[in-house]
C-alpha cells in the first residue's frame, strides 16, 4: 500500500539517534524522536505512524538528515509521510484550524484584537484576501 518509502535504504538506519539528538523539537519536546519514526517505518509501522501528531512537529530544518552517519534524508522521509497522512485523510484539527486562519488572514495565529487596544494599539480588520494580495504582490516582483 506505502510504496513512497524506500524501506531498504532505512535498513541502514542503526538508531543511533544523532538525528534525534540534534533535533531542536526533541529538546523542547522528548515525544518527537525522529530515529524511533524511522525504525517503526522500517518495521512496517506505517499506519501507526501516519496517526500520529507525532510527524507534524517537525519544522523540517534539515538538521536530521545533516547528521545521519548513514546519509538517510529524514527529513524529506517526514515530508512523504505527512503527504501520506493528508491523503489518508490523518490530519491533526490544529493544522486543520491553522490552514483555514491562514487562507483566511495570512498568519498561522489569529489576532487578538482585545490585546492590541489593551496595549494601546489600534484593532487590525481582518481581509478575506490577505493570501491573493500577498501572492499578487510577489508575482509583480518578479
Amino acid at each position: 500500500m506505502y510504496k513512497f518509502f524506500d524501506r531498504e535504504k532505512l535498513k541502514y538506519c542503526y538508531q543511533c539517534g544523532r538525528c534525534s539528538s540534534g533535533c531542536d523539537i526533541n529538546r523542547l519536546d522528548i515525544s518527537f524522536q525522529p530515529h524511533r519514526l524511522l525504525h517503526l517505518i522500517s518495521m512496517g509501522a506505517i499506519d501507526k505512524v501516519l496517526k500520529s501528531d507525532t510527524i507534524w512537529k517537525c519544522t523540517t530544518c534539515f538538521t536530521c538528515s545533516e547528521r545521519c552517519p548513514q546519509g538517510i534524508k529524514v527529513t524529506e522521509i517526514l515530508w512523504t509521510a505527512r503527504a501520506m497522512a493528508v491523503k489518508s485523510n490523518y490530519i491533526p484539527e490544529l493544522l486543520i484550524t491553522q490552514k483555514d486562519i491562514l487562507l483566511r488572514t495570512g498568519r498561522l495565529i489569529p489576532m487578538d484584537n482585545k490585546k492590541r487596544e489593551k496595549s494601546g494599539l489600534t484593532a487590525i480588520q481582518e481581509e478575506p484576501s490577505v493570501v491573493d494580495r500577498i501572492f499578487e504582490i510577489a508575482e509583480k516582483e518578479k
